[in-house]
């Protein structure tokens, strides 16, 4: 659900009358009717959360990797720190509207959790539009890359856009106050009688899911372009590593464009589709037409906002599916944690046993731990674990003292 909490500001501009009963009377009918709705996200969206979390943080460990840090690197890794925190903040949404827990029903949290939450929920887009323009530039004007496709660029572009995301989500927290006299979170009366809440939220809304998108399209496309006209040429070196880049941006992108904009579509179309008159039996209700329209339209929005909600979790397979380099530093991060994990536990038998003399003995093998000899008598493999380095020879072994990381050569 990308735009989850303008759904909620859609619908309760179109349903509520400010009575305490109104969010009662929603989700009964929901649960009576179309509990279909319900269950969507109640047991798709914890699916997703499993996959999510590991899947972000591995792709934030990786692109901040000291090989990974070019400039698409730091937009990519900002990407997947959004998309952590969203996540983190859609388990709340989650809670309050799919299992009706009253968790943001509480004086500072109503006003701050959709400034946060919405804040997280529009950084993405605009980190994607960032490095596509940068992509553009690097492909489109390959002259102009040294200028403008730089880290540091990078960095203060993805400060102004937190620092942007930040300001269009502000007046939400504003707009949303806790009602003492409901105990609940609900829009101030004022902002819905003078639409100025709904105007607002329309606007941020087309130009983060809307016009952000139609502008990455626009640039894929040129792109998409360039690289056509490039690839009746030759490739070698830089430029074979550059189209693989591109691949993998290009990918995000659409990806971006293909969860967002049904969302949005669906979103807009709510009004379209208005629930029936209250007060039916409920045969009356379930053959009205104006009822079935809206139970219907309300079943496909739960699955389109499931689909939307897969652009804060599915980046990390498009990264492995798409990107080398990825996964070539991914493998490194693997295989390094589980030698690290072999070395210190056979390093602290051995200590504990016969001496350091006996440890260093043990690891002439090499094979224990993977290490692999090299030509001449040198070795593949640098490992570097808690402090100590340890550079396996033909016949011999050096340990000494040094910063606990680990290289791989």
């Amino acid at each position: 659900m990308t735009n989850t909490t303008t759904v909620s500001v859609l619908e309760a501009t179109a349903n509520v009358t400010l009575n305490c009963e109104d969010d009662y009377i929603h989700r009964s009918i929901l649960l009576e009717y179309v509990p279909e709705s319900i269950y969507v996200d109640r047991y798709t969206t914890p699916f997703l959360y499993i996959i999510g979390f590991p899947g972000n943080i591995l792709s934030f460990i990786v692109w901040i990797q000291r090989r990974m840090r070019h400039s698409s690197g730091y937009y990519l890794a900002a990407i997947a720190l959004a998309d952590l925190f969203f996540l983190a903040l859609q388990i709340v949404h989650e809670a309050q509207s799919a299992w009706f827990l009253t968790v943001l029903d509480y004086p500072i949290i109503c006003g701050g959790y959709p400034v946060l939450f919405m804040t997280c929920q529009y950084l993405p887009p605009l980190f994607v539009l960032g490095f596509t323009v940068e992509r553009y530039i690097s492909v489109c004007h390959p002259f102009k890359r040294e200028r403008y496709c730089t880290t540091r660029r990078a960095k203060i572009v993805i400060l102004a856009l937190i620092i942007l995301s930040f300001s269009l989500s502000s007046m939400q927290g504003y707009f949303w106050h806790y009602n003492s006299a409901c105990q609940s979170c609900s829009p101030r009366k004022w902002a819905i009688n003078t639409s100025f809440w709904t105007i607002w939220t329309w606007i941020v809304e087309f130009l983060i899911f809307m016009l952000v998108p139609g502008l990455v399209l626009i640039f894929n496309i040129l792109v998409i372009l360039e690289v056509r006209r490039m690839s009746k040429i030759e490739l070698h070196g830089n430029e074979q590593r550059t189209s693989a880049t591109t691949l993998m941006l290009l990918t995000v992108s659409f990806y971006l464009i293909f969860t967002v904009l049904p969302v949005t579509v669906t979103t807009s179309l709510y009004t379209t589709f208005p629930y029936g008159k209250l007060g039916m039996s409920e045969e009356e209700t379930r053959s009205d037409p104006i009822w079935k329209r809206f139970f219907t339209y309300v079943f496909i929005k739960a699955i389109v906002n499931e689909i939307g909600l897969t652009h804060f979790v599915f980046n990390f397979f498009i990264y492995l599916i798409t990107g080398r380099q990825f996964r070539k530093e991914l493998e490194k991060l693997i295989t390094s944690s589980i030698i690290c994990t072999k070395w210190n536990a056979y390093r602290q038998r051995d200590f504990s046993t016969s001496g350091e003399s006996t440890w260093a003995s043990r690891y002439s093998k090499k094979d224990s731990l993977g290490m692999k000899q090299g030509v001449n008598g040198h070795t593949s493999l640098l490992v570097n674990c808690n402090n100590t380095t340890t550079t396996t020879t033909t016949n011999t072994e050096t340990v000494v003292p040094t910063n606990p990381n680990l290289t791989l050569l």
